[in-house]
């Protein structure tokens, strides 16, 4: 029996945006923003259109938070979106990693205190999750009412973190067959998204996602809805790759049949074709692109990057952001296109025109027999409509900066998605065999227990995964005497 928490107050964080109060009227909710840089030593409405809530993203160079609120009166809480992970969990003040150096480390994210909140509502069960960098946390269930873009879903069940490697939590909203008690071989719960089908406040179990360009304030997800204003036609519906043993898809993985890289004037060279057809994983939650190590390796070569093996990454001058080309991805019916630069990072905040400074090249290799992983490098110049109850992607190209708005809700049904065409290819998604996924590892944390196996795991890469690489070269890279 576990003892329900007793926990200090709310610490405000004043990097955490106020929410804004719906006009009921006009049916639209927003969430104002702001951008901040992740310091590396941290692990990481409705519009006009009705049943259509849209939630503002902090855009933080390598991860996307949402404000949000828990409990009545609402606690102010910002979590990282995870689209590879299913559970929602927050932090508490008294928890063992944010009562360090005098209980004040996680007054960036903030904290959960349900005693005082109204609705809070204790739930039987230990929570505990695992992701495969390794980092985890684990606590105690509990529900209340979750406030994301101004609508209040009531019933939320979410982890509070007791025990733990990071200071702020992650707001998971994949399938509820990744739960990390599913794993363990539990039941699941109704999740975030369901919740709000069951609310009746969207139609459908269905989100988009517009992440924005890198050095944009924000980018922008809609549950229930799609913004026409923030991509290029055709927006081409594709469906779910699923695993060998199991009934259907329970993680947002499709088919990447070909890889092409196309220079400033138009000539392209081909890494990939249909015969080398691969599963691959999108995720938010993933800071770099996983593809074929003999892919990796040519585009590594090709922007002239340096790999440091011993901190798992490859380093390249800031300046190659000069470089004209894009790296163009072919799905089913739609090519999305990478423009080069936009997978050099900045590693720190000094100024990079010097040519000593080095960046991070967001594409790292994936041995032979893994699902591939499409994060955030890939994701921000694609705009994605995540759709559970279809078992199916739409993709179409981001327009960057786009400052053009036409949301549509998205209804119910097979063409619930306005807009959105299916795609004519004949073989659309192939069967997913592979059994591991960028960093997949079967060692749980000493200090997790009851940690979700991710042996045959692609959703559960965390949100903070390559955020833990970043900090490992961040240090290093900085002292490394490269010149490009």
């Amino acid at each position: 029996m576990r003892l329900w928490l007793l926990v200090l107050p709310l610490l405000v964080s004043s990097g955490v945006s106020t929410l804004l109060v719906r006009d009921a009227s006009s049916k639209v909710i927003r969430v104002p923003f702001s951008k901040e840089r992740v310091t590396h030593n941290q692990v990481n409405k409705r519009e006009p259109a009705s049943k259509t809530a849209v939630q503002k993203l902090d855009n933080k160079d390598f991860l996307f938070y949402a404000n949000v609120t828990v409990g009545t009166p609402p606690q102010h809480i910002r979590l990282h979106i995870d689209t590879g992970s299913s559970d929602i969990w927050v932090e508490t003040a008294n928890s063992e990693i944010c009562s360090q150096d005098g209980g004040n480390r996680c007054y960036i994210g903030g904290t959960y205190d349900n005693e005082t909140s109204s609705t809070a509502q204790y739930v039987e069960g230990d929570f505990s999750i695992m992701y495969v960098d390794g980092q985890y946390a684990s606590g105690v269930y509990a529900k209340d009412t979750l406030g994301i873009g101004g609508v209040g879903v009531k019933n939320v069940q979410f982890g509070i973190g007791l025990k733990g490697t990071s200071e702020e939590g992650v707001l998971g909203i994949g399938f509820e067959h990744r739960q990390s008690r599913v794993l363990r071989g539990l039941d699941p719960y109704p999740g975030l998204v369901t919740q709000m089908v069951d609310q009746e406040l969207i139609n459908s179990r269905a989100y988009s996602v517009w992440l924005n360009d890198l050095n944009a304030a924000a980018g922008e997800i809609l549950f229930g809805g799609i913004d026409a204003g923030k991509f290029k036609a055709p927006l081409v519906t594709i469906p779910l790759s699923k695993r060998t043993d199991l009934p259907s898809p329970i993680d947002f993985i499709i088919t990447l049949h070909g890889l092409t890289v196309e220079n400033g004037d138009g000539e392209s060279n081909e890494l990939m074709n249909t015969s080398q057809s691969v599963p691959a994983l999108l995720d938010t939650g993933a800071s770099f692109t996983y593809l074929p190590q003999y892919v990796a390796d040519q585009l590594i070569e090709l922007v002239g990057a340096v790999t440091v093996p011993e901190y798992k990454g490859p380093a390249v001058n800031c300046s190659k952001r000069s470089l004209e080309g894009t790296v163009n991805f072919e799905f089913a019916g739609v090519t999305i296109k990478v423009n080069l630069r936009d997978f050099i990072i900045d590693a720190t905040d000094e100024p990079n025109e010097d040519n000593h400074i080095l960046c991070y090249f967001g594409i790292l290799g994936m041995s032979e027999g893994s699902v591939l992983t499409l994060g955030d490098t890939f994701l921000r110049s694609a705009y994605v409509v995540y759709d559970m109850d279809n078992e199916a992607i739409s993709i179409a190209q981001t327009i960057f900066n786009s400052t053009s708005t036409n949301i549509m809700e998205i209804g119910s049904g097979l063409d619930a998605v306005p807009s959105a065409t299916r795609s004519t290819t004949d073989v659309d998604s192939i069967v997913v065999t592979a059994t591991s996924s960028a960093g997949s590892t079967t060692d749980p944390a000493p200090k997790s227990t009851g940690s979700p196996n991710v042996t045959n795991s692609a959703a559960t890469i965390l949100s903070g995964a390559s955020t833990k690489l970043l900090a490992s070269l961040l240090v290093s890279i900085l002292s490394f005497a490269i010149f490009l």
